[in-house]
This record gives C-alpha cells, sequence and structure tokens, in this order.
C-alpha cells in the first residue's frame, strides 16, 4: 500500500510539473497601463498648452517659499517698483521642440521639453545655459513655476498669455 501511494504522489508530481512550464508563459504585447496612458496624456495636454500662444511675464521673485509667499519682488507687471524690467519679454514656444525668448532687443534661441511623462519639470535649453523650471501652476492663462536660484532658495516666475 505505501508503495502504491508513493508511485501515485510521484506520478501526480511529476503531471504538475511537466503542465507548468516557462514557455507556456507568454509576454502580454503592446500593453498600455492606464497610469502611463494618463501620464502621456498630460504631457500631450500641457505641450498643447504650451505652444498655443506667446507667453509674457506677470511676475517674477526671488527667495519663494509657497504661492501665498511669493518671495521678493524683482518684477510684476504694472508694477511702479520694479527690480528689473520684463514688459517688452515675450517666450514664443513651437510645436518642434524649439522656443525663442525676446528679451527688449535681444533674442534667445533654444529647445524645450518635459523631463517624463508628469509633465511636472519643463527644460528650457538656452544655447549657453539650461533652466529647470518645476511647474507649480499650469492653465491655458497660467505658467507659474519655480527654479533653482543659489544652493538653499528659488525663484518664482509668473507667467500669462501675451495680448
Amino acid at each position: 500500500m505505501k508503495l502504491m501511494k508513493k508511485l501515485f504522489l510521484f506520478f501526480a508530481a511529476g503531471i504538475a510539473f511537466s503542465a507548468c512550464t516557462k514557455t507556456d508563459v507568454k509576454p502580454a504585447g503592446n500593453v498600455v497601463s492606464a497610469a502611463s496612458q494618463d501620464a502621456l496624456s498630460v504631457r500631450t495636454k500641457r505641450s498643447a498648452l504650451l505652444t498655443a500662444h506667446p507667453w509674457i511675464y506677470q511676475g517674477f521673485y526671488f527667495n519663494y517659499v509657497d504661492q501665498n509667499n511669493k518671495g521678493d519682488v524683482q518684477y510684476e507687471r504694472g508694477g511702479t517698483n520694479n527690480v528689473i524690467d520684463l514688459d517688452q519679454t515675450v517666450f514664443t514656444f513651437r510645436q518642434n521642440g524649439t522656443f525663442l525668448e525676446i528679451d527688449g532687443g535681444y533674442r534667445y534661441p533654444g529647445t524645450w521639453h518635459f523631463t517624463d511623462n508628469t509633465a511636472t519639470v519643463l527644460i528650457l535649453d538656452f544655447t549657453y545655459w539650461t533652466d529647470d523650471c518645476s511647474i507649480v501652476t499650469f492653465t491655458n492663462n497660467h505658467l507659474n513655476y519655480t527654479q533653482p536660484l543659489g544652493y538653499h532658495s528659488k525663484s518664482f516666475t509668473e507667467l500669462i498669455p501675451s495680448p
């Protein structure tokens, strides 16, 4: 009886192991998760917003803390005590990944891209420097972002559509 029991267990185990082989497992093809589709959608939407129209400065601040404490005013559109004049500065972003910043009589061309599909960091690659812009708010009417300023601080930029 013990021999029969052992043979039966050996036979059952052999069937179980031979039925499950690695060659029976096939990877699913062309599977895109909902999360990655959402991320691609965010990137596509933000790219469309960025290229929809030229952008001008609404404000520029040093020592940003949060949206309630934007920091030290360097420029506010319509302000009378601005440290710098950004009234004539215009950014134009193109769908081909290039942009042009016109600042008074100077032209600064470059390329732009988001660092990943979440589109929370916008890279502006000028000829001689690169700006890493961490997006705080991005709608059709506002592009607000922070940038590193020195070792322990940030600047805050508010852009609005050019009229």
